[in-house]
């Protein structure tokens, strides 16, 4: 363990290893995560390394000073435990993928190793003995996680089963099986002292198991009810630490009645930043004011705080009839006669609910001249004020349930009015809460946000009247749930809407209410702001609380920009780009043509389920012609051919379609330009690749060949041309890649037949602008580089690779299904990952000379490289 002290983000991996004393603090438990930033920034030797795979299970060898960890992909790696060097590394022979392992023995020669694969099946491997793996059977579900206590391993599954097995015994299956689990269950461990097993899940339940030579029984449940159980680890006789899935770490001490339990965890509850102060509030009741982010300066303090409202300018704590006003350069405390219930703060003003059901508007511009403005009773006593705002001295105040009031703070009166009637109020707010209120500038005009997703413009008329200026809805594609803040940006140019969806932070642009960022944030969070960069006027600095820690992540526009196309009522389910144009179809049946940056040109209706399109541009000396193909499942194959003017001022095309229907779907279409010939290439489903070009009475489209692919082959499902060679390279569902030779009358000639080592089928193909190397990626998730006799692994992706682009230096694109955009060069060289704010990307294409797009559920530009 001493060697691992210099690599913490390790710790996680060494569960199979004793904690050792210099890791405990006060008897409290270091626990890291992966991207944990918050415990990874504070380590003063600290290692990071890419991995193409996950690792799934590490351990050291004392007697061979090494490091084995073992991934996903069921490989096994050995390291030097001085530096981390890799000395050699063996593929077990297993094909689904492993989600836990347990490595047994001390040294290289001894190792064993279990995975515990997905499909259910418990894998004994012994690297330094075994050709094959022996695969026991027995679990009916993922195995979740594997532990030993020697002679025994005890394993837990989706099956809701633990089961106890023989290591010596390699060919029997289990032991004993045990239920008791009415969900999935995650984690396991063992007490080797006390025969114990101790095993939790999605059901926040302790189990505790007794085990002796052949069988378990359950003798005590623990109701936890502090989240998912994700891992169990036995600290000594005692004391376990659990850990859940919202990152809590909780000790418990099992021999104890009542049980003892303790979580670690951080404590703020609520935040607000002031300019260059920041203010916090704990699940303590304290309120701190800190003269920077950093906190390294209080400079204020107060206890017994149990709720914090802010605006950007000013901060209100209270508890019970105690209030604190907080704005940039003063403190003030106020004592009411009634306990209050909630507050909302603008600026310098604070509307206040008391238990009496008052409400009170007060300004506190002046400190040491603190006034009341209002004091009045709403008719309906259940409304509660959710946010003010002040437009043109007159104060606009937004209820929890959907309505808005209004008074004129030139007046010394308590009139408030209703603004709204109730129709008008429900059909923009819809009952329910009013998230937000911008007043434009020297004017009396507002703009509101409601849950609803409708954003309102309103206008204070001369007679104290709110009138309805528009409503608008945000699109459908932009998924809208929860908007909740405008902000403005480029020094009040632009104003943006910010809200939540799902998991993710969405701005919107107020204008066209279309996003133009998605940062994923885990869920969405009730306490946030979210401010310009002083240093990036393209950045964004977005703080929020998850569970009960304070967190800051890092926004930049540059990065990425997202387009929703509204040519397709379904996700983009095929792409192709080329120097001026970006072509996209979708299972709707929809074409869409467009330029390099995503902009409508032309949209229309070609058949139902299009599953693959190609554009190619041909720049003649007089005029340029662009082909784009298109092929679906109903067995249609589709050509257009357009001069961009005509396109463009006249809406002129040429279209032609053939159709197979005994070939089934057209999975893959390419065109290829030989000797002054268009030829136009489609793959079907039943394994045949038929040749098209335009007849000569320029009406028509007719065959030129036909070619079957060989049954053990599989069938052609990408293709990709390179225009130097006269050479077209299809990539098979079986994992080969076929290179063929086009001849000038229009026929296919089989050159060179390459089998991949993977298994899983290639999903994406494209070759090098020098046309000297191709690349083409699997459904495992590995991409290659492939050349006439051999081919390379580049990188492993983490699932189904569903695009690659090569640009002119040779940098090798490509993204999958986990949403990570890889950028690589020759193997192990260069490794940059960027996310993408594309659910489920569909393809990657180059438009221009250096834009990557990503599509699928809307159209992302990449930034250019």
């Amino acid at each position: 363990m001493e060697h691992l002290g210099e690599y913490p983000l390790l710790l996680d991996h060494i569960i199979q290893s004793e904690i050792s004393a210099e890791l405990l603090l006060d008897d409290k438990v270091i626990t890291c995560a992966k991207f944990d930033q918050k415990y990874a920034e504070h380590v003063d030797n600290r290692l990071e390394e890419e991995f193409p795979e996950h690792i799934i299970g590490c351990k050291e060898l004392d007697e061979d000073d090494k490091i084995v960890t073992v991934t996903s992909r069921n490989t096994l790696t050995i390291r030097k435990c001085s530096d981390l060097d890799i000395e050699s590394t063996i593929q077990c022979d297993y094909f689904a993928t492993s989600i836990c392992s347990l490595i047994h023995g001390d040294s290289v020669a001894s190792c064993h190793v279990f995975f515990g694969s997905v499909i259910g099946d418990l894998i004994d491997w012994k690297p330094n003995k075994d050709k094959k793996p022996v695969m026991r059977k027995g679990h009916k579900g993922m195995i979740f996680s594997i532990v030993t206590d020697e002679t025994r391993i005890f394993t837990i599954s989706d099956d809701r089963t633990v089961r106890m097995w023989l290591i010596s015994d390699r060919e029997g299956g289990p032991i004993c099986t045990v239920f008791g689990h009415t969900a999935r269950p995650f984690a396991i461990s063992i007490d080797t002292v006390h025969f114990t097993i101790y095993t939790g899940g999605i059901e926040q339940t302790l189990f505790c198991w007794k085990y002796d030579n052949d069988s378990i029984k359950l003798f005590q449940k623990i109701p936890l009810s502090f989240g998912v159980i994700r891992k169990i680890t036995k600290i000594d006789n005692n004391l376990l630490a659990i850990s859940s899935q919202n990152g809590d770490l909780l000790k418990i001490r099992i021999n104890e009645n009542p049980y003892v339990l303790e979580i670690l965890k951080e404590d703020v509850v609520n935040f607000a930043h002031l300019k260059d102060r920041l203010v916090i509030l704990t699940s303590k009741n304290e309120l701190f004011v800190y003269d920077s982010g950093l906190m390294d300066r209080i400079v204020f303090r107060s206890k017994e705080m149990k709720h914090m409202a802010s605006s950007e300018e000013s901060v209100v704590a209270w508890k019970d009839k105690i209030m604190i006003l907080i704005s940039e350069g003063s403190v003030t405390r106020l004592t009411l006669s009634m306990n209050i219930i909630s507050i909302s703060v603008y600026m310098n003003y604070v509307t206040i609910k008391t238990i009496d059901g008052y409400i009170q508007v007060y300004d506190f511009y002046d400190p040491e001249h603190l006034r009341c403005l209002n004091r009045f009773r709403l008719k309906n006593a259940a409304m509660i004020p959710s946010v003010t705002s002040v437009a043109h001295r007159t104060l606009i105040i937004g209820t929890t349930h959907g309505e808005i009031y209004h008074s004129d703070l030139r007046n010394d009166t308590d009139k408030v009015l209703l603004s709204l009637t109730r129709q008008d109020s429900y059909e923009i707010f819809g009952g329910k809460e009013v998230t937000c209120i911008h007043p434009i500038p020297k004017t009396t005009m507002f703009m509101t946000l409601g849950k609803t997703g409708i954003w309102s413009t309103m206008r204070v008329t001369p007679e104290d009247t709110v009138k309805v200026m528009n409503s608008r809805s945000f699109s459908a594609a932009s998924r809208v749930a929860w908007p909740s803040k405008f902000i403005e940006w480029k020094n009040g140019q632009e104003l943006l809407i910010a809200g939540f969806y799902g998991t993710s932070l969405v701005i919107w642009n107020s204008t066209t209410g279309l996003p133009v960022s998605e940062i994923y944030c885990g869920g969405g969070h009730r306490i946030w702001q979210l401010n310009p960069s002083s240093s990036d006027e393209h950045s964004f600095n977005f703080d929020y609380i998850r569970e009960t820690e304070y967190c800051r992540q890092k926004i930049d526009f540059t990065e990425k920009v997202s387009l929703i196309s509204t040519a397709h009522s379904s996700t983009i389910f095929a792409a192709s780009g080329s120097e001026n144009y970006l072509v996209t179809v979708s299972l709707d049946g929809h074409l869409s043509i467009g330029t390099n940056k995503g902009n409508p040109i032309l949209t229309m209706f070609v058949g139902e389920n299009l599953l693959s399109t190609d554009v190619y541009e041909n720049h003649g000396e007089k005029q340029s012609e662009v082909f784009v193909l298109t092929g679906g499942g109903k067995s249609k194959f589709s050509v257009f051919r357009f001069q961009p003017d005509d396109l463009k001022k006249y809406n002129v095309f040429w279209l032609r379609s053939v159709a197979r229907p005994d070939e089934g779907r057209i999975v893959a279409v390419k065109t290829c330009r030989l000797q002054n010939q268009n030829y136009f290439i489609a793959s079907y489903s039943s394994g045949v690749i038929e040749i098209f070009k335009i007849s000569k009475d320029d009406n028509n489209l007719e065959s030129t060949s036909r070619i079957e692919i060989e049954d053990s082959l599989g069938i052609g499902a990408k293709m990709d041309y390179c225009e130097k060679d006269g050479k077209l390279f299809v990539g098979t569902s079986g994992s080969y890649v076929l290179a063929y030779i086009l001849k000038e009358n229009g026929r296919l000639e089989e050159e060179n037949k390459l089998k991949l080592s993977d298994r899983s089928g290639v999903t994406s193909i494209a070759i090098s602008p020098d046309g000297s190397a191709h690349f083409v990626g699997c459904d495992s998730g590995h991409v290659y580089q492939c050349h006439a006799t051999e081919t390379t692994k580049i990188h492993s992706h983490l699932s189904t690779v569903v695009g690659i682009v090569v640009d002119k230096n040779d940098l090798v694109h490509s993204t999958s299904l986990d949403c990570v955009v890889l950028t690589s060069y020759e193997p192990s060289e260069f490794h940059l990952r960027k996310p993408t704010i594309i659910d489920m990307p569909n393809g990657m294409v180059r438009t221009g000379e250096s834009t990557i797009i990503v599509v699928g559920d809307g159209i992302q530009i990449m930034k250019k490289f």
